[in-house]
């Protein structure tokens, strides 16, 4: 069997090379003729896979090591009977991570504690109650918006849209959809952004297109709101008004740390096997913990941040990608995300505390790191 995988999956060869020939490639490059003796195709998010790219191809299974489906033409697969694989959930904790360092940080430049913020998470799927679990374990306080699941389950504890607007922080973590009775394109636009409070924090970790980048480069401008700003409407590309004026700018790397894609790599070949009708192999190649990170503070909110800083840092991040000629972002895009991508997950960092409060320890605990007390 000939498997046809983007290069830049993590552990691509070795995951995959039990069940067959793997032939990696460039996933945003990727064409027809690349395909036309596959039998599996193995992308990413940068990889439109549609009738254009499938209908010569004899491939039977694509996978993707994303949680995100956009890039997929889902109806097509099925008209072909193709069988098809995701990666639910396997970003959630590197997202919701990076909220909780945006959040830190906010809270920081604005001379306040995170728990007197309060965050709007639009979108409580897995990634947006990763980021709720995170933030509520240190005291902050969350608004949740998600109708189709509001309605879907019945659920209490949903507040409408011009409620969630409101918060302090509003975090989107929605697909995009542009149909249907909940579309998601164009979400932020001018009204919603007008409705925010002076002086908020609008973060996109979601997907480009679900904000109206011409309004927010207005909003920014009128020196409303602040911006972070993960995905962007026209990837690889970076829309420049919106790069100058974001508070926060990175290049769609909230979900992509190398825990994250580990474990995409992981749901995607155990997918595969259960396809192939074989037993998943052993995953041999998954990374031991980082080396210990010994802390010089046990006060919990200086600990806190220097801890998460040092996993996520998307104010040292942005000012990698605003140092970069305009001319060279988009080229740079794929390779800012595998440099940003080495980034390890909380329960993957231990942390050395020197004696102190115990407070600190909890808290740190709270969210995950392992603590050790020097």
């Amino acid at each position: 069997m000939k498997l046809v995988v983007d290069r830049v999956m993590v552990d691509a060869a070795e995951a995959f090379a039990p069940y067959g020939e793997v032939r990696l490639v460039d996933g945003r490059s990727l064409t027809a003729t690349e395909l036309t003796d596959a039998d599996v195709l193995l992308v990413r998010s940068v990889t439109l896979v549609n009738r254009e790219l499938l209908h010569a191809s004899p491939v039977r299974f694509v996978g993707t090591a994303t949680a995100g489906t956009d890039h997929i033409d889902l109806r097509y697969l099925d008209s072909r009977n193709i069988a098809f694989a995701s990666a639910p959930g396997c970003n959630a904790r590197a997202v919701g991570e990076y909220v909780l360092a945006c959040v830190l940080a906010f809270a920081a430049q604005s001379g306040r504690s995170p728990s007197d913020l309060r965050v709007g998470i639009i979108g409580c799927g897995h990634a947006g109650t990763a980021a709720q679990g995170l933030l509520e374990a240190i005291g902050v306080m969350c608004l949740r918006h998600d109708p189709p699941r509001a309605a879907r389950e019945g659920e209490g504890g949903f507040v409408d849209f011009e409620r969630v607007l409101h918060a302090d922080v509003v975090s989107l973590h929605v697909p995009l959809i542009t149909d249907g009775a909940h579309p998601t394109r164009g979400l932020l636009d001018a009204k919603a952004l007008a409705a925010m409070p002076a002086g908020s924090l609008l973060i996109n970790a979601a997907r480009g297109g679900i904000v109206d980048e011409q309004a927010l480069c207005a909003a920014l401008d009128a020196g409303k709101l602040y911006a972070v700003i993960d995905c962007w409407a026209g990837e690889p590309q970076i829309n420049l008004p919106l790069l100058d004026r974001a508070w926060v700018a990175t290049p769609h790397i909230a979900g992509h740390s190398v825990d994250a894609r580990r474990r995409a790599t992981v749901q995607i070949r155990d997918a595969l096997a259960r396809w192939l009708g074989v037993a998943a192999a052993p995953a041999e190649w998954v990374s031991a913990p980082a080396a210990m990170l010994a802390l010089g503070t046990a006060e919990p909110l200086r600990a806190l941040q220097a801890a998460v800083f040092h996993c996520c840092d998307p104010q040292t991040l942005t000012g990698v990608v605003k140092g970069l000629e305009a001319a060279a972002l988009g080229a740079e895009f794929d390779r800012l995300r595998a440099r940003f991508g080495t980034r390890r997950e909380f329960l993957a960092q231990p942390v050395a505390l020197p004696q102190g409060d115990p407070d600190t320890a909890r808290l740190l605990q709270s969210v995950g790191f392992p603590v050790s007390i020097a």
